[in-house]
């Protein structure tokens, strides 16, 4: 639910694989940080071929297990804030909103979400229930990212992004892994995961994950409940590569919900609370294999099954997804490989717990979101080809398209892309490219009508605002322009800038429609996809190894984004486009990671946020208003870590937003007191 839920800094790590000799935790503490470099670096997302960093002619990211642990992060949203480029803030306890070059709010639907290869899309409003996206930290093998349109590859909602959260072999998690987590703001977590042989065969591992803390840090709030569970089958042998997955996740918490009363004249009367149970569960199964013809073809597939249900006022329903996808590689010669594909989804939403017609509009919910169909059966359909050259010694161009389409709105998308990348020397190279992505139909937009009930300090009175969907919108689309440039040397530093300019069309905003009144307290905002906008920024990313046993890791990212209405709608406001615009966002991050000895371990995040929005807007009235500012801000967060050997236990202090005891307000997103400085303490023990 919507309530639940920062280049290449080529400063990374090679992935930590754990041998039945050396587990994950002694690994951890004694791996030397001479050993990141981007050289050595290989990812998958952004061609589903493998392929060195150094060699990909897009903005890529890769996070390892070592920094994603000694990040001190509790979850995998507060992870990604080490990704340049990606913004990522803290709603309350429980819910993050993560985003990539603009557009940050809880609806961010420009940013595909994968786990292990299974996309955590939601049907419902296209984007991820940050809240939901929960793991053993310590069994992420890496992270791996790409920025900018990935439609070519991975389709829909790969528009500004790609985040692709890949775990461990079930080879490499043999044995047992307890950890514990306690904070002082009543947090507390605790991991478990088994990792045995079942046979001479097949390994594999189970993992259950419960945590538990306040929704906001108020000594009423409610506790929230989450619990994550799955199990993991591989082949012990290396030649063989499938995989079997299954698992899900439940969360629940109890809350108040109001209701408010209008008389039939539209004036509020009064409000009452309810008790309210908020629910949600997942359960999934995952198949993944891949077949060798020869030494120059290979054959990979995939199939998952899901099911979500979630009773939110906000987003409530049930959803079943069944997903296919392909992937065949043929290296047709030394220098040119060709990559071809397709894949087949099907999903059945049910939203009959909450129709439009069952809406009393004179007794509403404080808020809501009702559906004006019972259920829905969608399909999306897709086929890619892509072909890669090595055109000289020092130049490739990757030349590719995907073909998809939507049966909910029957349209029929092309997502093509050229890129180029030229070697100047071994050190040093440059890359270009040239693509574009769709935002796949979500029923939000649609078939939804959402309702929340607003109060006005001037009248001392409340109304309520009703947002409609609209069946008749234009499939939202991005054509984006970029250009890197990459620096790697053998010793201690490396260095990613890229620039971007992206072109969004069909954008989505709610426009006062003052003819469709259907009662007095009731105000209607009509959907249109009557908007463009133009972002550009640059991205940087570095590392430096200052000494053999300290590394540094630095980003820093720039947004610009300008909203246009392009009047083509008469229920559309020209006056509304500036709720797009942002004069111009800085973020800034840097880790620095410390092995003190063999035993202690010390790192410390710091992070700077500006963002600075237009000074005022003005109505359709001429009436001029100003925007709320804020602050710039830098935080710090710290880690000290103790293992005195390698069969005890790994215990972690760490402190954040360090000084920050009243919090923070950087941008409108969050909210100043969940960000208020905190500590907390892991134990965890692997033998």
């Amino acid at each position: 639910m919507i309530s639940r839920q920062v280049c290449l800094g080529l400063a990374l790590t090679t992935p930590v694989f754990v041998s039945a000799q050396e587990n994950s935790l002694d690994q951890l503490m004694s791996m030397s940080l001479e050993e990141l470099s981007m050289l050595d670096v290989e990812m998958e997302t952004a061609s589903k071929v493998t392929q060195k960093l150094t060699d990909i002619p897009s903005s890529v990211y890769v996070l390892s297990n070592e920094r994603i642990q000694r990040s001190g992060a509790k979850t995998i949203a507060e992870v990604l804030t080490l990704v340049p480029g990606l913004k990522v803030t803290k709603f309350n306890e429980t819910s993050w909103f993560v985003s990539t070059r603009g557009f940050h709010d809880g609806l961010y639907n420009k940013m595909l979400v994968m786990m292990d290869g299974r996309s955590l899309f939601s049907p419902v409003y296209g984007g991820t229930y940050w809240s939901d996206v929960d793991y053993v930290l310590a069994d992420i093998e890496r992270i791996e990212v790409l920025k900018g349109p990935g439609g070519t590859i991975w389709g829909g909602n790969a528009v500004n992004g790609v985040v692709n959260i890949i775990t461990k072999s079930a080879n490499d998690t043999q044995g047992t892994y307890l950890s514990g987590v306690a904070s002082n703001t009543d947090n507390y977590e605790f991991s478990v995961r088994q990792g045995l042989s079942l046979n001479d065969s097949v390994n594999a591992r189970a993992f259950y994950k419960y945590r538990e803390e306040p929704t906001y840090r108020t000594n009423e709030s409610e506790k929230w409940k989450a619990q994550t569970a799955g199990m993991v089958f591989q082949p012990s042998n290396a030649e063989e590569s499938w995989s079997l997955r299954i698992g899900g996740e439940k969360s629940f918490y109890e809350s108040e919900l109001y209701t408010f009363q209008y008389d039939n004249s539209g004036s509020f009367v009064g409000s009452q609370a309810n008790d309210f149970d908020n629910k949600s569960q997942s359960v999934y199964v995952q198949f993944n294999d891949s077949r060798h013809f020869d030494e120059n073809s290979t054959l990979s597939y995939s199939l998952w099954g899901e099911y979500n249900e979630d009773n939110a006022p906000d987003a409530p329903g049930s959803y079943s997804t069944l997903d296919f996808d392909s992937t065949y590689i043929n290296q047709l010669s030394a220098n040119h490989q060709l990559t071809l594909g397709g894949g087949l989804r099907y999903m059945y939403l049910d939203f009959s717990s909450s129709q439009v017609s069952d809406v009393d509009w004179y007794n509403p919910d404080y808020y809501g979101r009702a559906y004006n169909i019972q259920s829905a059966n969608d399909y999306i359909a897709n086929a890619f080809i892509q072909s890669q050259i090595q055109m000289t010694e020092a130049l490739s161009i990757t030349l590719g398209a995907k073909v998809e389409h939507f049966t909910q709105n029957d349209s029929t998308e092309l997502s093509p892309q050229l890129r180029g990348l030229y070697k100047l020397t071994q050190r040093h190279s440059v890359w270009a490219g040239l693509s574009r992505a769709v935002v796949a139909p979500s029923y939000m937009d649609s078939n939804s009508t959402y309702y929340f009930n607003s109060y006005n300090a001037d009248s001392n009175n409340s109304y309520l605002d009703v947002y409609k969907s609209s069946s008749n919108l234009e499939t939202e689309n991005v054509v984006t322009a970029e250009m890197g440039y990459r620096y790697s040397n053998n010793s201690n530093f490396e260095l990613d800038v890229t620039i971007y300019l992206s072109e969004h069309d069909n954008l989505r905003f709610h426009s006062y429609d003052p003819n469709d009144i259907p009662a007095n307290h009731v105000y209607v905002g009509a959907l249109s996809d009557d908007y463009k906008a133009k972002t550009y920024g640059l991205e940087l990313g570095a590392s430096y190894q200052l000494t053999a046993d300290l590394a540094s890791y630095l980003s820093y990212a720039h947004t610009t984004l300008e909203g246009e209405n392009k009047g083509d709608d008469p229920k559309s406001s020209p006056q509304t486009s500036v709720y797009y615009d942002i004069d111009n966002e800085h973020l800034a991050t840097a880790q620095l990671m410390w092995n003190i000895t063999e035993s202690w371990q010390f790192d410390v995040i710091g992070q700077y946020i500006n963002v600075n929005y237009p000074d005022y807007w003005v109505a359709g009235d001429g009436t001029q208003y100003e925007w709320q500012s804020y602050p710039h801000e830098i935080t710090f967060d710290a880690r000290l870590a103790w293992k005195k050997s390698s069969a005890a236990p790994l215990i972690e202090v760490v402190v954040e937003n360090i000084g920050k005891s009243d919090g923070y307000q950087a941008e409108f997103t969050s909210q100043k007191s969940v960000n208020q400085e905190s500590v907390y303490v892991r134990i965890s023990h692997e033998f």
